[in-house]
């Protein structure tokens, strides 16, 4: 039970950087890739070699009909290899379609920069692994142990203008310092392996030979400048189209993903691989409904640390890169001694690819809002202070103008539509005032009113007295029925304006083309007439 944790303990502490970059590609003639059919000649077939190529290793024995080879190509046997030549017909089940000529295709240099041409091992011979990494850890990064395998040929570019640093180098077995490697380049045999490009010098080589030994970790160096975008340049156009509405990308990586990304800044104490264990047992390990979501933790240029979470949809690694960010930052409320770590800020796909402190958005959008979103709300805002200013300025140039033309100010127009509203809705009397007698509205006091700036007398109101009104209860006035009214009943409704007091002033409260009997007493209608019109 020991040896088997002190296994995964050792699985969880291995520097993600420090592994073994081995090359994938190379001009075996016994490889099925390099020719134009996909597999390897038949015995009667006529095998092309082109013009300007690698050079061919063959490893195994090979029988084919014919064998065309141009003038500056190479052809190198293994030990044992035989070549050789028949005209009787092939009748392998691989060879059924053969008789044709076959064509060797891997007549130009695979790139270095290619993440597709390397893969990850634990050992020098060991096998290829599967290895979550992002882009730029792909290709050999400055920690890593490049091999390029015994008992094969490569053809090999190296690029252009790039830096190139790495921890140690190998090709057939043969190790190589900065120096050495140079002089190797500069040879015949260097040059087959390693051409110049056409696009100028080769990219400088720097060998190392330096381990990481910093406990917060080593950087793979390849997540910034040139190399990444030559990197990104082969690798953005094998990205595939995320499943999730709002991809977020890690930096050295050329794709969006769907996932959650924190970057974390660590103070003293801090160790790489106490965060790497503590993040894998306390979340990861062991838990069935995380068995897809991968998990990258990695050292940037920049020195913060980057966790990256990444599964199909997004959806659950998410959920556990909130998990971590919500850890992180209580542990960093209580001082950070369980991590070491002084700050955390998470990105989600579920969020809206927005980066989250626990304070302040730092990204389009809020947390879990989109950039439209939010230049919505700021145009709504904008234009509701808008309206508010502008109906501010309308009430108070409306305040400080001139009184109307019917001598009624702003303010007393609104008050009396709304008071006629009123009435009309509860079916109560109104007293209509003549319109030839202005008023302002709050102006009792002096008993006269302006009207197109002349001064009109007024009149006392004999309904209100003395008596405060406060604890009076309002008086309910019935209209005139006109039709009960007759030349021997007085009319003891109303009251007698002292402004109006000749015998051939008009009715100021009726319509004047209907006023038949100038002499008839003013009567100040209270509610609509019920009088008939033959009356």
């Amino acid at each position: 039970m020991k040896e088997i944790l002190l296994i995964f303990s050792i699985f969880l502490v291995t520097p993600s950087h420090a592994l073994f970059s081995k090359w994938l590609k190379n001009t075996d003639l016994n490889n099925p890739s390099n020719w134009d059919r996909g597999n390897l000649p038949c015995g009667n077939d006529r095998m092309i070699l082109p013009d300007d190529g690698p050079i061919v290793f063959m490893q195994l024995n090979t029988t084919i009909q014919e064998l065309v080879l141009p003038r500056d190509v190479e052809l190198v046997f293994g030990s044992y290899a035989t070549l050789g030549f028949t005209n009787d017909p092939d009748h392998s089940a691989a060879c059924l379609d053969s008789g044709t000529d076959i064509t060797f295709n891997a007549s130009h240099p695979a790139d270095w920069i290619d993440p597709n041409n390397w893969c990850p091992t634990d050992t020098e011979k060991g096998p290829c692994k599967t290895l979550p990494q992002l882009d730029s850890e792909r290709i050999p990064c400055i920690t890593d142990d490049v091999i390029f395998p015994t008992g094969s040929s490569y053809y090999v570019n190296l690029g252009s203008k790039l830096n190139i640093e790495i921890n140690t180098l190998k090709v057939s077995g043969q190790a190589f310092s900065t120096p050495s490697f140079q002089n190797f380049l500069a040879s015949e045999k260097g040059g087959d392996i390693f051409p110049v490009p056409a696009t100028g010098s080769r990219s400088s080589v720097n060998i190392l030979r330096r381990r990481c030994n910093d406990p917060t970790g080593c950087g793979c160096g390849n997540d910034q400048g040139q190399i990444l975008s030559a990197i990104c340049q082969v690798q953005s156009v094998r990205c595939n189209r995320p499943r999730c509405k709002y991809p977020i990308t890690p930096v050295g990586h050329c794709c969006g993903i769907c996932g959650g990304m924190l970057n974390i800044t660590y103070g003293t104490g801090f160790n790489l691989a106490n965060l790497k264990n503590g993040i894998q047992r306390n979340f990861l390990y062991g838990k069935e409904a995380y068995s897809n979501v991968q998990y990258i933790v990695s050292k940037r240029s920049d020195n913060k640390i980057q966790m990256v979470l990444q599964d199909n949809d997004g959806k659950i690694s998410s959920g556990v890169a909130m998990t971590i960010y919500n850890e992180l930052k209580s542990d960093i409320a209580n001082g950070g001694y369980k991590y070491g770590i002084t700050d955390v800020r998470v990105q989600t796909a579920a969020g809206g690819g927005s980066t989250f402190d626990g304070k302040t958005s730092a990204h389009t959008g809020t947390r879990s809002m989109a950039g439209g979103s939010v230049a919505g709300i700021t145009i709504g805002v904008l234009l509701g202070v808008i309206i508010i200013i502008c109906i501010g300025y309308y009430i108070y140039i409306n305040r400080n103008s001139q009184t109307s033309d019917d001598g009624t100010g702003f303010t007393a127009q609104v008050f009396n539509q709304f008071n006629r509203f009123n009435v009309s809705q509860k079916r109560k009397p109104q007293v209509s005032v003549p319109p030839s007698i202005g008023y302002t509205w709050g102006s009792h006091d002096s008993g006269v009113s302006s009207v197109s700036g002349q001064t009109s007398q007024g009149f006392e109101n004999p309904i209100y007295g003395s008596v405060a009104l406060q604890d009076m209860k309002p008086i309910e006035l019935e209209p005139t029925d006109f039709a009960m009214m007759t030349d021997t009943q007085p009319v003891n409704q109303g009251f007698d304006n002292p402004l109006y007091d000749t015998d051939h002033q008009e009715s100021l409260f009726g319509d004047p083309t209907v006023v038949e009997n100038p002499e008839l007493p003013t009567v100040m209608t209270l509610g609509p007439s019920n009088q008939d019109t033959d009356a």
